[in-house]
C-alpha cells in the first residue's frame, strides 16, 4: 500500500479544498477591490438599443466590473451606424466593444460590425439572448453579473494576426536598411529631374475605409492631381481604378521607377507605421474609393497592401473586377505561407517587369 490511511487522504483533500477555496476568495475580493478604485478597467463601447443598453449598464454597475463605460451607440432598425461607430474607435480610448441585442441584426451587419471592430484590435463581447442561452453554453466574462460571449473572427485569429504584424515589421525594416542607397540615389534623382517634393503624399482608403496617407516617391510632374480630370475621358481600365498606359504627366524619372516599381518603396514606411502591410489588397485612392461598389468594398475586410494577390495574377493587365475577385480569394484564404508564396513571386514579376506602368 502507499501507507496513507483513508482519513489522512480525507484530511488532505479537504485541507487542499479549503486553501484553493480562500485563495480564490482572497483573488476575487482582490480583484474586485481593484475594480471598485476604478484601476485596469477597459474602456468600454455599449452598442444597442436604448432598453438594452440601460438593462446592460444598470447590471454592469451593480457590482464592480473590468468595463468603464466611455461610450453608447444606437441600434436601430436592425442596423449599426458603421461611419459613427468607426470615428468613435479610432477617435477614442475604446479597446472593448459590448453589443446588446445581437440577435436583431442580419448576418452582414454583423459581420461588418465585427470587421470594423477586429481591424481596430478591439474585443467584440456579445450579451446572448434567452434562446442563445438555453441552446449553447456560454463564456461567462469574470464580475460582470452579465454572460458574455467574445466573438473572434473566422480568417485571422489573434496569433495568425502577430505573426503577420512581425513579418511586416520585420520585412519594412530589413527592406529600408538594405534598400537604402538606393532609396538615396532615387530621391536625389527625382529633386533634380523635376520641380517639386521628392515624396508624394496622397490619401488612400485602407482597412474598413480607415483614411490615411499613402507615401510614393513622386513620379509625376507637380500639378498631376489637378489635370486628371481633363483626362477621365482617356482611362484605360474598367471600373473605378484610373489608369492611363502613356500618362502624359509621368516624368522621364517617373517612367523608370514606376516601370521597376521603384516608386512604391516608400510604402515600407506605411508597412512599419502599421497602415498597410507588406501583402493584402492595394488601397485605392478616393477618387476611386468613391465610385466603388458594396461589393467592391468588401476587399477592405483587410489591411492594404504593398504587394496582393492580383500582382502575380496580371498586375495592371487585370480588369478591376477581377483584381476584386483575387483580393475576396486572398482575404477568405489568407495563410502565413500564402503571404511568404506572394511576396516571392512579386519579386519576380516586378524583376520580369510584368504589367507594371
Amino acid at each position: 500500500g502507499s501507507g496513507f490511511g483513508l482519513g489522512t487522504v480525507l484530511v488532505a483533500a479537504l485541507l487542499a479544498l479549503v486553501v484553493s477555496g480562500t485563495l480564490r476568495f482572497l483573488y476575487e475580493q482582490g480583484v474586485e477591490w481593484i475594480y471598485r478604485r476604478g484601476s485596469f478597467r477597459i474602456p468600454t463601447l455599449v452598442i444597442g438599443e436604448q432598453a438594452d443598453r440601460e438593462r446592460l449598464i444598470r447590471a454592469l454597475d451593480a457590482s464592480p466590473s473590468p468595463y468603464r463605460l466611455v461610450g453608447e451607440l444606437d441600434l436601430s432598425e436592425g442596423r449599426v451606424d458603421l461611419p459613427r461607430l468607426r470615428e468613435l474607435l479610432d477617435e477614442t480610448e475604446v479597446r472593448n466593444v459590448i453589443l446588446a441585442g445581437a440577435e436583431r441584426l442580419g448576418d452582414e451587419e454583423f459581420l461588418d460590425l465585427l470587421r470594423s471592430v477586429r481591424l481596430r484590435k478591439v474585443k467584440l463581447r456579445v450579451v446572448p439572448g434567452a434562446v442563445t442561452l438555453l441552446k449553447t453554453r456560454p463564456i461567462l466574462s469574470e464580475y460582470t453579473g452579465v454572460p458574455l460571449f467574445e466573438v473572434g473572427y473566422p480568417s485571422l485569429d489573434n496569433t495568425q494576426r502577430s505573426l503577420k504584424r512581425l513579418l511586416d515589421v520585420t520585412g519594412s525594416l530589413f527592406g529600408l536598411i538594405l534598400l537604402s542607397p538606393l532609396l538615396l540615389v532615387v530621391a536625389a534623382l527625382i529633386r533634380l529631374t523635376s520641380p517639386g517634393p521628392v515624396l508624394f503624399r496622397q490619401k488612400r482608403v485602407g482597412a474598413d475605409e480607415k483614411v490615411f496617407i499613402c507615401y510614393m516617391f513622386r513620379s509625376m510632374y507637380k500639378d498631376a492631381e489637378a489635370r486628371q480630370e481633363e483626362l477621365e475621358a482617356m482611362n484605360e481600365v474598367d471600373g473605378a481604378v484610373f489608369k492611363i498606359k502613356d500618362d502624359p504627366r509621368i516624368t522621364p524619372v517617373g517612367r523608370f521607377i514606376r516601370r521597376w516599381s521603384i516608386d512604391e518603396l516608400p510604402q515600407l514606411i506605411n508597412v512599419l507605421k502599421g497602415e498597410m502591410s507588406l501583402v493584402g489588397p492595394r488601397p485605392l485612392p478616393l477618387r476611386d474609393f468613391e465610385r466603388m461598389s458594396g461589393l467592391h468594398k468588401r476587399r477592405l475586410a483587410a489591411i492594404p497592401g504593398m504587394s496582393g494577390y492580383w500582382q502575380i495574377s496580371g498586375r495592371s493587365n487585370l480588369s478591376f473586377d477581377d483584381m476584386v475577385r483575387l483580393d475576396l480569394y486572398y482575404i477568405e484564404n489568407w495563410s502565413l505561407s500564402f503571404d511568404i508564396k506572394i511576396i516571392l513571386k512579386t519579386i519576380g514579376a516586378v524583376l520580369r517587369r510584368e504589367g507594371a506602368y
